[in-house]
């Protein structure tokens, strides 16, 4: 990539109504760039153009996580189905305790912040959404921070380990093999009482269309983040990638970028509408990325539930308490209002209604989340944009409460390191955590948090680099923070790369963010090619250098060939049944901590597994069942439309729908290019922005599958998408004179 000084054109913005003296201006890509006198003059300005450019992302999730939405939004059955699930989880309790509990400095600036976005608001039309369903914005508040800072760590988050955890049980509930199991997910398992677990009454599942509206949240499938010291750069200082992986094939993007300069400084990257915060940055003294650790810090309960003349109760030993009701009332868009009543003791709330079904067993939810910390989450962000280097913004980090993450740093001084951060729940069995356990029993339950001394945390490691990509992140010989089996295929082709550069340059890290090599295919291979007839397949598997190329058909076949195998080993009635093994392998977004076992145990040649059955027969047996429909580009197997956020593929929605478009990459990939399909849409998880900072030079390169605007009638609306496909990078620049990027 070539790189030369030009200068760039801003357009200024006009505003209405500003209440501080800022100045907002547009380069050539829509990035607003706002500048001010003072941090407090520009953290306003961002709630200003947050307002400009995406009220109705923002406004949209506020209504959501407080379940509302059947009655500021449409009256339909998904909208109130998610309202009853988030009015159960309770986001928006203590919201006004937590606003009381912040730092004085912490509610200035968000307070700053939130005057902006109402100003904003007051300044703008309604949006086309808004306009169709009748919406009516309100101001934004402190609140309204905190609570879509919860609905990142809750709805994007922790409710992915609700979904692994609830498979679990539905996989012992539809008659999956004890031993079986028990065997796949060693040790885990064994200790768990299955007879127990298969007399839980689950309540539903939610539809199909309330999980697409979940699915819709900023929830962060994986993500990979690494930093190079300057012993191995080639320009003599740290340097900083970071590539944040969501759902993208819905517009607007999640992420919204923005440049913010007050007197010497500066702060640019990825900001969440709605919320102060900067999630990919750097400043003129730091760079930040961040993956998710996929820590647990949710754990259901098996409630012992029977009805007296005093209402519901529940057991501890050999007593019986009451339940505590809690009744939300939901109001409905042109409906009669609905009352809920939910169950709640100290461990929770309860799932499910047991009027419907009787005395027995139910799952209790805990999250760590709801014994507060949101203001303090948000208050992380806010003093990562203060800190002077590395070593202090990782204590900043460690003391941040939700989500849980693993923060990149690399900073001016040459320093890099990685905090992991989160409240972990202090469990006193080493087999909780994975699936419930009986809350009457007192070991059961949790015993507060654990110290944040044991998170994982890395400082100038004398390799010279370090990277994380949502591997397991336990302590040696420690607690679980990681209780799901996860793959580390990302993470250690990034080892590996970063160990072949010596002298890191930028176009390294561009190219290494779209890294199609699967690590996964190469080592399943390894089991599988031995046991393959000679031919040409075979021959073609052995050639093959294992990238996720839109045009290779080994991809295809490769991929095809591992759901075989899958399918002959796992999808016997008497282990887990064919539809079960089906929908793990084609909704891998979903299910990637049973495909991780899995792998683990193809890999493994002595597994209990591989001893029920002959390797060569499975394996020759799946071969046959491939054919030439099979043998196609991976294009043809794995690609994606961009479809509008609120209009989805509807009438109206499907004039901004854009023609199909081929995604590299799979879930094994660092370019974690996967594409599945949902209940009611196409869903993908790949690169939500790309994040490239050399801590020598005063910029950033970047791109996205998106741009700053949610109308789809703006040019910026999707403005990066073709430098996003492309793997070409944008500059972001504080300054009036910068590099160019050309191809």
């Amino acid at each position: 990539m070539a790189r030369r000084k030009q200068k760039r054109t801003r357009s200024t913005v006009k505003l209405k109504d500003v209440k501080r003296n800022i100045l907002v201006e547009r380069d050539e890509n829509g990035v607003p760039h706002v500048t001010g006198d003072s941090w407090l003059d520009v953290l306003y300005g961002l709630g200003y153009v947050h307002s400009l450019d995406r009220a109705t992302q923002f406004l949209f999730s506020r209504v959501v996580a407080c379940g509302t939405a059947a009655e500021s939004i449409s009256d339909k059955p998904e909208l109130l189905e998610t309202d009853r699930f988030f009015r159960r989880v309770g986001l928006q309790l203590q919201l006004e305790q937590e606003v009381l509990d912040l730092d004085d400095h912490i509610r200035e600036q968000i307070e700053n912040y939130c005057e902006g976005v109402s100003d904003g608001i007051r300044s703008t039309r309604r949006s086309l959404p808004m306009w169709a369903t009748g919406f009516k914005p309100q101001p934004w508040d402190t609140e309204a921070v905190l609570l879509v800072g919860k609905l990142l760590s809750f709805g994007g988050l922790a409710i992915s380990q609700m979904q692994n955890e609830r498979l679990l049980i539905e996989l012992i509930h539809a008659g999956a093999n004890e031993e079986a199991l028990k065997e796949l997910f060693a040790p885990r398992l064994d200790e768990v009482d299955f007879e127990l677990l298969r007399q839980v009454h689950m309540s539903n599942q939610l539809s199909d269309q309330a999980l697409d509206l979940l699915t819709d949240l900023p929830r962060l499938a994986g993500s990979n983040a690494w930093a190079v010291s300057p012993q191995r750069s080639a320009s003599g200082h740290a340097m900083l990638a970071s590539d944040p992986h969501l759902e993208i094939n819905r517009l607007p993007a999640i992420w919204y970028e923005a440049v913010l300069r007050w007197g010497e400084s500066y702060v640019m990257g990825a900001t969440l509408p709605g919320c102060p915060l900067f999630a990919v940055a750097r400043t003129e003294k730091l760079s930040w990325g961040v993956t998710y650790m996929k820590g647990d810090t949710i754990d259901y309960f098996v409630e012992d539930c029977r009805k007296t003349d005093s209402g519901w109760q529940y057991r501890r030993g050999d007593e019986w308490d009451d339940f505590h009701i809690r009744r939300e009332v939901i109001q409905r868009k042109g409906a009669e209002p609905l009352e809920v009543d939910y169950l709640e003791n100290d461990l929770g709330t309860l799932e499910g209604d047991p009027n419907d079904h009787g005395p027995g067993y139910y799952l209790t939810f805990r999250w760590t989340g709801s014994s507060g910390g949101g203001g303090d989450a948000i208050g992380t962000w806010l003093k990562l944009v203060a800190s002077e280097n590395a070593a202090q913004a990782m204590e900043i980090s460690r003391a941040c409460p939700q989500p849980t993450l693993c923060f990149v740093f690399a900073d001016r001084d040459g320093h890099i390191g990685m905090q992991g951060c989160g409240r972990f729940p202090k469990r006193q069995r080493e087999d909780q955590g994975l699936l419930p356990l009986p809350a009457w029993e007192p070991t059961s339950h949790w015993d507060g948090f654990l110290s944040s001394s044991l998170l994982p945390r890395v400082y100038d490691p004398p390799e010279g680099f370090l990277a994380t990509a949502n591997e397991i992140q336990n302590p040696l010989n420690g607690p679980l923070l990681v209780t799901q089996f996860l793959p580390d295929y990302r993470k250690r082709r990034i080892d590996q790369r970063l160990a072949e550069l010596p002298k890191a340059t930028l176009e390294d890290m561009f190219a290494l963010q779209y890294d199609l090599v699967s690590l996964q295919a190469r080592e399943l291979l390894e089991v599988f090619l031995p046991h393959m007839s000679d031919g040409e397949l075979k021959q073609r598997f052995e050639n093959w250098d294992c990238r996720y190329d839109i045009n290779s058909h080994e991809a295809s076949l490769f991929q095809r060939l591992y759901v075989e195998i899958i399918m002959q080993v796992y999808g016997q009635e008497e282990i887990m049944g064919w539809r079960r093994a089906l929908y793990i392998c084609t909704r891998a977004g979903y299910s990637t901590m049973v495909l991780a076992a899995i792998d683990h145990q193809l890999k493994n040649k002595h597994s209990a597994w591989w001893r029920r059955c002959d390797p060569g027969v499975v394996i020759r047996r799946a071969v046959e069942r491939l054919d030439q429909s099979h043998d196609v580009p991976w294009s043809e197997r794995n690609s994606f439309q961009f479809v509008n956020r609120f209009f989805g593929s509807g009438r109206v929605g499907r004039m901004f729908e854009s023609k199909p478009l081929p995604m590299p990459g799979c879930h094994a990939t660092p370019f974690q290019g996967h594409v599945l399909n949902a209940a009611t849409h196409e869903q993908t998880f790949a690169p939500s922005y790309h994040f490239v900072a050399d801590m020598g030079e005063s910029y950033a390169w970047t791109n996205l599958p998106g741009g700053p605007s949610e109308s789809p009638f703006s040019r910026f609306y999707r403005s990066d998408v073709q430098r996003w496909l492309d793997g070409d990078y944008k500059l972001l620049d504080p300054t009036d004179v910068h590099p160019d990027a050309g191809a």
